[in-house]
């Protein structure tokens, strides 16, 4: 009976309760009845977890895809961007953080310029990818001209006043040719920098300091008050303040295209060398034909390399029993040596020859450069403001021995310190190089581990030359020089001794001190490719990606809040956009062409009808300029050609390509006897060189002001340097190597170093003798600059002659009639001049040389 209730109890209890586990009193069917439930629920676990990171990374997947079709219709706008109208100079404000601020801070910068040069016409865009604002400068004809003597360009004169290339003359114009043709007669090059010049005159009064200060704080824990100290240069004092982020010109679209197609696409043609003068300036047009110039001469020594490593002299093994094959080596390495000597001065005495014909031929022959003369550069810092004691306008003055201090307790020691830490890791390098030579050499899988320290360290190279660049650039800025070329020519000289010593420091270690020739060879060899193809893929593939990256990205940013059928109509309003205003563009330039190609009869420079031609106007009124007129608007997202340019990086000077080509030049002269391929390697790299660095000028840098030089500047010396150490090297080889041995085997180490020491004479001589055989200026030019000088003679005497006709009689009608034109005799270069006006313009110019404001007058401003 009990069993029957105790059996009814249980089943009751197990209807009641259904979530109880059954529990047994067998030991071995728990444990089991616990491990298949928790080996259930971890699969559970793991098949939901699963589930949950396939959900997710379906997710992350098909947003990645939406995104990247939304960024590649985003990009559509900035591909679609419109062309930009012509301005001389582009000024792009930093962005801020407070927009009421930029605004008002780009109003007190457009009136403080306005003020100061009333002829520029000033216009004022928002860009819409940096949410800023750009001032787009323009100056007309006559400030041009005046702008144009100020600058000392010069023109080509008509042949009926003689003819040749002159210094212009504002109140001589009409004597210059193509006068007339005001959209031909000055550059785009020119315009941009006179406008330039214009502009870095701009410098605050010694009344009172410039102030910008908002009329209302939107934020009162910032600081928003910019001074502008007495006599600092504005715009770079703006700049150095971070309140200006650019100030470049724009590019030329129709002649950027032609560049294109006739320089970048090209590779064996000639470059216009005309053209890249016109657009890019003397200095950058020399580069290149420095670079043409340079590349053509390698190939004589890359014909006799060739030569030699087909007939198998190149051969350096280490291996004794083939006599005849070494014994021919040795010759070659010999000759080889000499034709190095010999070529490397022909090309540097052929290249001034050039280089003196260019500068003719572009107006730049006769440019002197003295350093009181020249304007002090506009990042020159003094302690306080002296007269200069040439011109005796007042400059910023720094005393000359804080220049010797700051050179040699600052500058020199840590480029020593620089030096030795690159020496050092060269050391170790070369130390694990000959590690691997003893354990790998014989190895057949893992030979290839021989190179990678030598690989390693053009890599460190690579590396070291950018950091130390920097430290280059930052220690030249501390040592403060007045003018540009002596800011130029000590940044040359620091990063040459930096860029020697890290580029043939391994080279002199293995040619001198382990007299392997072989692996000197190996070193020269794997330096020289690797060196070109990572500095080639850093100048110009790194940069183009990462500039389109930065542009896509903030076009994306700036869409981000738009639908996808909004954005894909701002896209489509973009390309009709563009579509629209190339077709206007062309059609309005040639109705101008047609209609005002030259100035009138009665139209003289000085007067304001002698205007540039009209343009579509795309920008926002100018003046008055209002608040809200900056608005953005909400209906259109329009980027334009310009914009795009001031995001890309700036190109102010060609130093790195220089010093790319310089250090080439080296391995190629004092190296290359152990290795004949090196010149026809670098003769093969240049020819892609030439158009990497046109394809960078023209699409991913900002386009540079243009630069009047006369010749390459402290490279030229650089290179004479290089070449009577390449005569040393060379004789010092010729000296090391196995035909001095064999033709005497006895000879002491006195009798190598006087061996060396009479080849290094004789071969200096041959070098001295070709300097002066070949004369540095060709004849025609000293004719032609003779010509120049004579009629500068003969022009003093007719302005003295009449200035002394002019103080013997007070009425000036006996020689010029008031209105009827005077006779070419006696005055042939200005049919009606007024010489007491003349006298007081020039003390006048002298007096006033600066376009800044004088000190009586006082900017106020907010």
């Amino acid at each position: 009976m009990r069993r029957v209730r105790s059996k009814s109890v249980a089943l009751c209890r197990e209807k009641s309760i259904p979530k109880v586990p059954r529990i047994t009193l067998d030991d071995h069917d728990i444990r089991l009845e616990d491990e298949s439930h928790e080996n259930f629920s971890f699969l559970d676990a793991v098949s939901e977890s699963r589930h949950m990171l396939q959900q997710r990374l379906g997710g992350i997947i098909q947003e990645g895809i939406t995104e990247g079709q939304r960024l590649a219709l985003s990009s559509g706008l900035w591909q679609c961007a419109s062309t930009s109208p012509r301005c001389d100079v582009l000024i792009t404000i930093a962005p801020h953080a407070d927009e009421n601020t930029t605004k008002e801070f780009v109003f007190w910068l457009h009136d403080v310029i306005k003020k100061c040069e009333p002829q520029f016409e000033l216009k004022i865009r928002r860009h819409c990818l940096t949410n800023t604002y750009g001032i787009y400068i323009t100056a007309n004809y006559t400030s041009l001209l005046k702008g144009a003597e100020l600058c000392h360009l010069k023109k080509r004169v008509k042949p009926c006043f003689g003819g040749g290339m002159r210094d212009f003359s504002f109140d001589e114009a009409q004597c210059f040719q193509g006068l007339e043709i005001k959209s031909n007669f000055l550059s785009s090059m020119e315009r941009s920098m006179i406008v330039r010049q214009m502009l870095l005159m701009i410098k605050a009064p010694s009344v009172k300091n410039l102030t910008f200060r908002p009329i209302k704080s939107y934020n009162k824990n910032d600081h928003k008050t910019v001074r502008i100290p007495e006599g600092a240069t504005l715009l770079v004092n703006l700049m150095s303040q971070g309140l200006i982020d650019t100030v470049m010109p724009t590019h030329d679209t129709e002649i950027l295209a032609k560049l294109n197609t006739e320089w970048v696409w090209t590779l064996l043609e000639e470059q216009p060398l005309a053209r890249i003068e016109s657009y890019f300036g003397t200095e950058i047009a020399m580069y290149f034909a420095w670079l043409e110039h340079y590349t053509t001469a390698l190939f004589a020594p890359a014909l006799i390399g060739l030569i030699i490593y087909f007939l198998g002299g190149v051969s350096l093994a280490d291996d004794k029993n083939n006599h005849e094959t070494t014994l021919f080596g040795d010759i070659c390495f010999v000759c080889f040596a000499f034709v190095n000597c010999i070529w490397s001065t022909a090309y540097l005495e052929f290249w001034k020859r050039h280089q003196a014909e260019l500068a003719f031929k572009w107006g730049t022959y006769d440019v002197e450069s003295d350093d009181f003369l020249e304007e002090p550069r506009p990042a020159y810092k003094g302690e306080c403001l002296k007269p200069n004691p040439v011109s005796g306008r007042l400059e910023p003055f720094y005393p000359e021995w804080k220049h010797f201090v700051i050179r040699y307790g600052i500058t020199f020691p840590i480029t020593f310190a620089c030096v030795l830490v690159m020496f050092m890791a060269m050391f170790c390098l070369l130390q694990l190089q000959d590690i691997a030579d003893a354990y790998l050499q014989n190895s057949y899988y893992f030979r290839w581990i021989l190179y990678v320290p030598m690989v390693i360290y053009a890599l460190i190279i690579v590396c070291g030359d950018f950091l130390y660049r920097r430290l280059a650039i930052f220690l030249n800025d501390l040592e403060n020089y007045r003018t540009d070329e002596q800011y130029e020519t000590y940044l040359i000289q620091k990063v040459v001794i930096f860029q020697c010593v890290s580029a043939f420091g391994s080279m002199f270690y293995i040619a001198f001190y382990l007299g392997n020739m072989k692996r000197l060879q190996e070193t020269l060899a794997t330096l020289l490719l690797t060196r070109q193809i990572t500095q080639n893929l850093i100048e110009i593939g790194l940069p183009l990606l990462m500039g389109k990256f930065k542009i896509a990205k903030l076009t994306y940013q700036m869409t981000r809040s738009m639908s996808d059928h909004s954005l894909q109509r701002h896209v489509d309003a973009a390309r009709n956009r563009r579509n629209t205003l190339s077709s206007s563009a062309s059609a309005s330039l040639d109705k101008d062409d047609d209609d005002s190609d030259s100035l009138a009869s009665n139209e003289q420079p000085g007067t304001p009808d002698g205007s540039l031609r009209k343009r579509k106007n795309l920008f926002l009124p100018a003046s008055p300029v209002k608040t809200n007129q900056l608005s953005p608007s909400k209906d259109t997202f329009e980027v334009t050609q310009a914009e795009l340019e001031s995001l890309m990086p700036s190109y102010a000077r060609p130093l790195d390509d220089y010093l790319e080509m310089f250090i080439q030049f080296g391995y190629v002269l004092l190296f290359s006897p152990a290795f004949p391929l090196a010149a026809a390697c670098a003769a093969i790299n240049n020819l892609f060189e030439i158009r990497i660095d046109a394809m960078k000028l023209c699409n991913t840098v900002q386009r540079p002001f243009g630069r009047r030089v006369k010749n390459i500047g402290a490279w030229q010396k650089a290179m004479e340097l290089m070449g009577i150490a390449g005569v040393i090297v060379n004789c010092a080889l010729i000296g090391k190597s196995g035909l001095v041995q064999r033709m005497w085997p006895n000879l002491s180490a006195e009798g190598h170093i006087l061996l060396i020491i009479v080849l290094e004479h004789l071969v200096m001589a041959a070098k001295s003798w070709l300097d002066a055989v070949i004369p540095d200026i060709p004849q025609w030019i000293r004719i032609e600059s003779a010509k120049t000088e004579l009629w500068r003679r003969e022009a003093y005497k007719r302005e003295s002659r009449l200035l002394s006709n002019v103080d013997s009689n007070s009425d000036l009608s006996s020689i010029v009639p008031p209105d009827s034109p005077s006779s070419e005799s006696s005055a042939p270069l200005n049919k009606k001049v007024d010489y007491r006006r003349n006298i007081e313009r020039y003390g006048y110019r002298r007096a006033n040389h600066s376009c800044a404001p004088p000190a009586s007058r006082s900017l106020n401003f907010y």
